[in-house]
């Protein structure tokens, strides 16, 4: 494990907090484990999905009937890592254009934040590749930056791991090979998250629970019958991909906002 890396403190696992998700399914793929762990402790966790996650396969189902397949997913996911819908928001941004808005994330998100006054947010990694992943982030910390209370902030890797060695530089899904051998460029294969990540979290006791939110997500790692071009996450790096999101360990880069 990552040298120099601090585990949660009790005080951790009890705060409340708020996961932001760029797409339907990356708060189970980053943070799942936590999330359950910190439900169980009784904490207060919201979950905010920024994006529709309409473009995942929209060449083969009508952008809005994927939306509401893909939040009612969302919603099973949550439950089934102990959470509640009470606790679910939806901001429907366009699934692929977060980056055009960025402010219109941050601007709800702050109200957000006024209202439910977490101790802690988490958000997907500032150095993640997919650009709605990179909006996200940048409107998350304006949000924070306009909720002016102190925060601990937990970044967490998602596609980040695209790269190698974790995963495979072949991939069955058109276009994903180019951008794992340009993260893995872009990180040195991997040298650069050397000291970037300074908390590492053990969730091996809650990787079947884990394993089961993200099977909700059925549009994600089921391919329907009679449909062999459908992508999913278990194609990615010949399966790589989803094993290392699925190890016993947690990894995010920790700091303090507003204090």
């Amino acid at each position: 494990m990552i040298r120099g890396a601090h585990p949660f403190e009790v005080a951790d696992w009890r705060s409340s907090a708020v996961i932001v998700a760029p797409h339907p399914d990356d708060e189970t793929l980053g943070c799942g484990g936590v999330a359950c762990k910190k439900l169980h402790c009784g904490a207060d966790v919201r979950f905010v999905f920024v994006t529709d996650g309409a473009a995942s396969h929209s060449d083969h189902v009508d952008p809005q009937a994927l939306r509401t397949i893909r939040e009612a997913e969302a919603a099973e996911a949550v439950c089934r890592l102990g959470g509640s819908p009470d606790r679910v928001t939806f901001l429907r941004v366009p699934d692929g254009a977060a980056r055009t808005h960025v402010g219109a994330i941050a601007n709800a998100l702050a109200p957000l934040f006024v209202a439910w006054e977490p101790q802690s947010v988490f958000v997907t990694h500032a150095k993640e590749p997919p650009s709605d992943h990179v909006a996200v982030n940048l409107g998350t910390r304006q949000a924070l930056r306009t909720y002016g209370r102190h925060v601990s902030l937990f970044e967490y890797p998602v596609w980040y791991w695209h790269q190698w060695p974790w995963v495979s530089l072949h991939s069955n899904v058109p276009g994903l090979h180019r951008a794992a051998l340009r993260q893995t460029l872009r990180t040195l294969a991997g040298l650069r998250s050397i000291g970037l990540f300074n908390c590492v979290v053990d969730v091996g006791d809650m990787i079947d629970v884990k394993r089961h939110a993200l099977m909700s997500h059925r549009s994600q790692v089921e391919r329907p019958a009679g449909l062999d071009s459908w992508p999913i996450l278990g194609d990615i790096g010949g399966g790589d991909f989803l094993t290392r999101l699925l190890g016993k360990h947690e990894l995010f880069t920790r700091y303090e906002v507003n204090v």
